[in-house]
């Protein structure tokens, strides 16, 4: 099996409100801002996971529905960074994704990820995997797999004649000067999964995980990643995308149900991993936050600071880092916004450099110096 480090980004899209999932429910300008129905509360029937107070007098913690985030947390395995973000702040989700999976203020081509693999040579069957779409962050990257199960990978899947389509796939284009390269790691790729994961009748075999999965959509993509890293394809990048944080209207509803996807989710793909965990990190992230005061809707509109998780290997697990600014009023950004006190790319920067190896900081980073940050124990 490889020991080469992995890294899983799972980004929530629409704008996942940090002070609802991560909570400061002792801090009174957050209880003023909040009906209770919008807060993470510290007594009664559901109350939120306690979680050690590392930035501040506030008793943060855990929304009810995050356990498993909470006990991942709680057994040193994952860190939270408060108050962090996108500093060239936009309340557009189309503008705010763009520039957080560019990170680049410069016309520096492509994503983050997408330079970082940019000119890295690799024999690997399955070096990137985008579950469901590519993100932004892998464009300019080849050989970005995008699928939502390993399956939709196989060209002419059950089919008796796959192996001469693949064979006359390179026949026809596998030495030519453009295509050739890309057709030749699509058969191998095709071919390779047909033989680990289909039978002699041309059926997908079951794939067996250590723990049980929820059934959810979120889960299924957790699931087809932690197989992937199991077959020894050489994946060093994996990439999943969980929509339906854009919590204008209703968001006791319907935010709740989201984190417990989240969390039941990632907890599972964690325990599957079993000992091939031991090289993997996960970041979480969002394209904002939202705003401190509930709208008369029931809901938060577009903010700034939120919270960042990573998890995984190495990591400084069961704290809170960073510095955390407080919700008073004139500590908030634009009277409005939880401030951002640590830019997003310095924690990228920490995962990539510490814990993927990276040697390229300033390609994937550019026109930005990330600092030290004690991410890592």
């Amino acid at each position: 099996m490889s020991n080469d480090p992995l890294l899983v980004v799972v980004f929530l899209r629409g704008g996942a409100d940090g002070l609802n999932l991560i909570s400061p429910t002792a801090d009174v300008d957050y209880i003023a801002a909040r009906p209770e129905s919008m807060r993470v509360l510290r007594k009664g029937d559901t109350p939120g996971h306690t979680m050690p107070d590392m930035a501040a007098d506030v008793d943060f913690r855990f929304h009810p529905q995050a356990r498993g985030l909470s006990e991942l947390y709680d057994a040193g395995e994952l860190a939270v960074i408060h108050a962090s973000g996108l500093t060239d702040g936009t309340r557009s989700h189309f503008d705010a994704e763009a520039k957080m999976e560019r990170a680049a203020v410069s016309g520096a081509a492509g994503g983050w990820l997408g330079r970082w693999f940019a000119n890295r040579q690799t024999d690997a069957i399955l070096p990137l995997l985008a579950v469901g779409s590519a993100p932004d962050s892998l464009r300019g990257a080849r050989d970005v797999a995008v699928a939502e199960n390993l399956e939709d990978l196989i060209m002419a899947q059950g089919h008796d004649l796959a192996p001469i389509l693949h064979q006359r796939l390179l026949q026809g284009f596998g030495q030519h000067p453009l295509i050739g390269a890309p057709i030749q790691r699509l058969v191998q790729l095709s071919s390779t999964l047909q033989s680990r994961i289909m039978d002699h009748d041309g059926e997908v075999k079951d794939y067996t995980p250590s723990v049980d999965y929820p059934e959810l959509d979120l889960a299924g993509g957790f699931k087809t990643i932690a197989r992937a890293i199991k077959l020894d394809l050489g994946m060093r990048v994996a990439t999943v995308d969980f929509h339906g944080w854009d919590t204008h209207e209703d968001q006791a509803g319907s935010f709740g149900n989201q984190v417990d996807a989240l969390s039941a989710s990632l907890q599972a793909f964690w325990r599957d991993l079993g000992n091939e965990a031991e090289r993997v990190n996960v970041v979480v992230m969002s394209e904002f936050g939202r705003r401190l005061r509930a709208n008369t809707s029931g809901g938060t509109d577009h903010g700034y600071g939120n919270a960042m998780m990573v998890l995984g290997a190495g990591i400084k697990g069961g704290q809170m880092l960073g510095a955390w600014p407080g919700l008073a009023n004139d500590a908030l950004d634009d009277r409005a916004d939880l401030a951002i006190t640590t830019d997003y790319r310095h924690i990228l920067a920490a995962v990539m450099r510490q814990h993927m190896q990276a040697d390229n900081i300033a390609d994937l980073f550019p026109d930005f110096a990330p600092e030290p940050m004690s991410l890592y124990a």
